[in-house]
């Protein structure tokens, strides 16, 4: 797994360190070392003679890159410095960063960010380092440092940010007015919450965590609000199937979904849940999508029903729904392509009332699930009180805010804030975005696989069944598994646009490749 902090995290970390004998300078050098390192190995050695211009601030942030700029003097290299502000508004440390730059006989300058934006093509292709602000950024940039970094993202040069982005919120990704959009981002020690989730992300560029040394007893110390995976960790979270065992002991998975309009969802569903290792797979749905259903994956038991939209289920269903969640299930899947009637409501709610095992509620079953909770409660839903253990909710963006009351702008804008108060639910919430987040059991995860290839019908179908199939091959690491499902998922997308491109995937593509995934790192 890897660690990811916010910005206090970050900042404990430094404290810790020196706490144990490491001084902010030897951290500052370490930093300052492996930026310059990237930087001649990665973007100088096919031409050396290549300007590199450093852009610093006022506080450490500013050190880190002046100290960087010196070192890539030292070297041999085209250097020039820009500190911006007054000197004696630098931190100690930059003072003397500034000092050693200038003993260095560097070419350095103090200004203000007017004077560095000109009729002249002083940053083009160039290599710019970005070391203005660090993690500890909150706000917005206002006046001339707006301006700067606007008038840098126009250039094409390379920028290079020293652990963050300048204008990047280093806690949870947002930009409030404009940031130093970069090629390339330096962050040290673990991977920091602001450039793991969009917008963030997107001004990163490619990521570095580069290790400069942080003692093993600050690192293990520091409460990391969130993590992400590698393709270490399928092998290691993937659960196990023995080879003395039969099709039941890897899970009975009802997926009840499909109306006669979208009988796909059914079968996206079913098939990911397969390939992904479910020993039995049983589809709830009405009874027009037998003959489609049997053709396309005869290996799925088929439980039917009249479909009559506004009408509440009959005895005869209720008892078939019954059986099938309270006798034979050992997970649920619940609401792709359900479609919205009395019908469907009715059986949501019966559902939700009698399940004891794993749901998994989604698309159409979301709606369902708020609007059957708000008539029993005679009350707004409430995640925090009404989403029980053993309930997973797959909302995207537009789901999330029905489910909260929000607009889908208020959301958007504050996904990991939302996400540190829907951690402490007894069930789990899986928020669907171009980086998603699983919350729950007080945890935070954020997947760093998938794209926007993967933006097509049927893939939050094909999401449920991975998800579902895997919480039944563990039932004691149900959180782990939910992260895993989300992160094979995405995997799955990420091989097939190398194969079909950006444009051409389809979701029951996304199921298959699953397969692919975890025979390939497992």
């Amino acid at each position: 797994m890897i660690k990811i902090v916010n910005s206090n995290g970050a900042k404990k970390l430094d404290e810790d360190a020196q706490k144990l004998g490491i001084s902010g300078t030897v951290l500052m050098e370490r930093a300052a070392l492996s930026t310059a390192e990237f930087i001649k190995d990665r973007l100088l050695t096919a031409d050396k003679d290549k300007k590199v211009i450093a852009i610093c601030g006022s506080g450490n942030n500013g050190g880190d890159g002046i100290a960087c700029a010196r070192i890539l003097y030292e070297w041999g290299f085209n250097v020039e410095i820009f500190v911006i502000g007054k000197k004696e508004k630098f931190t100690g440390q930059t003072r003397a960063q500034v000092d050693l730059a200038v003993n260095s006989e560097a070419d350095l300058k103090i200004v203000e960010p007017s004077e560095l934006i000109t009729d002249r093509d002083d940053f083009k292709n160039v290599i710019v380092i970005d070391a203005i602000f660090g993690v500890g950024f909150k706000g917005r940039l206002e006046g001339d440092l707006e301006k700067l970094a606007r008038y840098l993202n126009m250039f094409n040069s390379v920028k290079v940010a020293i652990d963050i982005p300048s204008g990047v919120n280093g806690s949870n990704g947002r930009v409030e007015s404009t940031a130093i959009k970069c090629d390339y981002t330096i962050t040290f020690g673990v991977n920091k919450t602001g450039i793991a989730v969009y917008p963030g992300k997107d001004y990163a560029g490619e990521v570095i965590v580069a290790d400069i040394g942080f003692p093993k007893k600050a690192l293990e110390s520091v409460s990391y609000n969130n993590f992400t995976f590698d393709k270490s960790d399928i092998e290691y979270f993937l659960p196990e199937r023995k080879e003395y065992s039969n099709k039941g002991d890897f899970g009975k998975i009802l997926i009840i979904a499909g109306s006669e309009e979208m009988c796909g969802a059914s079968y996206l569903s079913a098939l990911a849940a397969y390939r992904s290792g479910a020993g039995l797979v049983r589809i709830f749905t009405p009874k027009g999508n037998r003959i489609s259903l049997q053709n396309l994956i005869p290996e799925a038991i088929l439980t039917t029903y009249d479909d009559s939209p506004e009408m509440d289920i009959e005895a005869d269903t209720e008892e078939k729904l019954y059986k099938a969640v309270k006798e034979w299930a050992d997970a649920v899947v619940i609401g792709p392509g359900l479609g919205i009637s009395k019908r469907s409501k009715s059986i949501v709610r019966k559902v939700i009332e009698i399940s004891e095992v794993t749901t998994v509620i989604d698309a159409d079953g979301l709606r369902l699930f708020r609007e059957v909770t708000e008539e029993k409660e005679n009350r707004k839903l409430d995640l925090k009180k009404d989403l029980r253990a053993g309930f997973v909710l797959t909302p995207h963006i537009k789901e999330l805010s029905d489910l909260l009351y929000l607009s889908k702008e208020e959301v958007k804008d504050d996904i990991i804030g939302i996400a540190e108060e829907l951690k402490y639910c007894s069930g789990m919430v899986v928020i669907k975005e171009a980086r998603t987040v699983v919350v729950g059991e007080g945890r935070c995860y954020i997947n760093d696989s998938g794209n926007s290839a993967m933006a097509k019908a049927g893939s939050g179908d094909v999401l449920t069944g991975i998800i579902a199939a895997l919480m039944v091959g563990d039932k004691l690491r149900p959180f782990m598994m939910v992260a895993l499902g989300v992160y094979i998922h995405g995997l799955a997308g990420d091989i097939l646009k190398e194969k079909k491109g950006n444009h051409g995937i389809l979701a029951r593509e996304l199921a298959d490749e699953a397969a692919e995934v975890m025979k390939r790192y497992a």
